[in-house]
């Protein structure tokens, strides 16, 4: 008896693993141009539908909304955080998946209230293994890790830094 509730705990577990075993996200975090931070359809909608700014006095604040995620992902993406100190913001967004097969922790928006916003992709992985996979997708980031890329109004800081106990290739403005 013992055997085969052995055997029926493990299909359980297998079938139980199998099903929440995420998908990547390579669909959702997709990218027009990497080099410019040109983000795909589906990763601008779920920036644009994160933070909505709204007025408060003669000025704004960030509020979350519930991101727009398509179906395939929406049981990846956790609850958001938004933590804001004077004028920066800074919103969290939980994800369980990978990309480029790269454990995706988080995705970070952060902005500065009545400006510009950038995103960080936060890995469980090293520096250089986001480096690679980044520069592997066409983001062209040196071997120093970062670089400022001028634009027509506003440059572009773009590169791999070590985050929170893992790593983060960023996107900011400025």
């Amino acid at each position: 008896m013992s055997l085969r509730l052995a055997a029926v705990a493990a299909c359980t577990l297998l079938g139980s693993t199998a099903q929440s075993a995420a998908h990547p996200l390579d669909g959702l975090f997709g990218f027009v141009d990497p080099y410019w931070c040109e983000r795909g359809e589906d990763f601008d909608i779920l920036l644009d539908s994160l933070i909505e700014h709204e007025q408060a006095g003669p000025s704004y604040v960030p509020v979350l909304r519930p991101p727009l995620v398509p179906a395939t992902f929406r049981t990846q993406i956790g609850e958001p955080r938004l933590v804001i100190d004077g004028t920066e913001y800074r919103a969290t967004l939980p994800l369980t998946g990978t990309w480029r097969g790269l454990p995706l922790r988080a995705l970070v928006i952060v902005g500065w209230i009545e400006s510009e916003q950038g995103f960080s992709l936060v890995f469980d992985a090293t520096p250089a293994q986001v480096l690679q996979a980044a520069n592997e997708a066409g983001f062209a980031i040196p071997a120093s890790g970062d670089e400022h890329r001028e634009g027509d109004v506003m440059g572009m800081n773009v590169g791999v830094e070590r985050y929170e106990g893992g790593s983060a290739l960023f996107c900011i403005p400025g």
